[in-house]
């Protein structure tokens, strides 16, 4: 499981811009950065319809309980399963949440470390 993910705001372009930077370093044999699990929005609003209150506390339980059915989940969170299983979908589409080679639910991030830039 990785330690931490750093999760950020960086437009479409920025990350494109990015991804070929280290793929030229990459080809001329240069040293690129360490690699890190980075996930980014392209805005703060988009950030923030993804981890709501509810979907953090999801995080939580989730990581503690890896591996738990969405219908256990549910349960554990005093949630409809209907509403947890969308949850997981949004998560998981988001790269917050990954399966196990078994197919199990996991959130293997022990901590989100959340930048969020003041200047263009």
């Amino acid at each position: 499981m990785n330690n931490m993910a750093t999760i950020g705001i960086k437009s479409r372009k920025e990350f494109m811009d990015d991804v070929k930077r280290d793929w030229l370093a990459i080809d001329r044999g240069e040293p690129v950065s360490e690699p890190a699990t980075r996930i980014y929005f392209e805005s703060a609003e988009a950030l923030s319809r993804v981890i709501t209150r509810q979907r953090h506390n999801l995080l939580q339980v989730l990581h503690v309980n890896a591996g738990i059915s969405i219908r256990g989940l549910a349960i554990l969170l005093g949630r409809d399963y209907k509403n947890v299983h969308q949850d997981i979908k949004i998560l998981e589409e988001s790269g917050l949440i990954e399966r196990d080679s078994k197919g199990h639910i996991i959130a293997p991030h022990e901590k989100l470390v959340i930048e969020l830039p003041l200047a263009a």
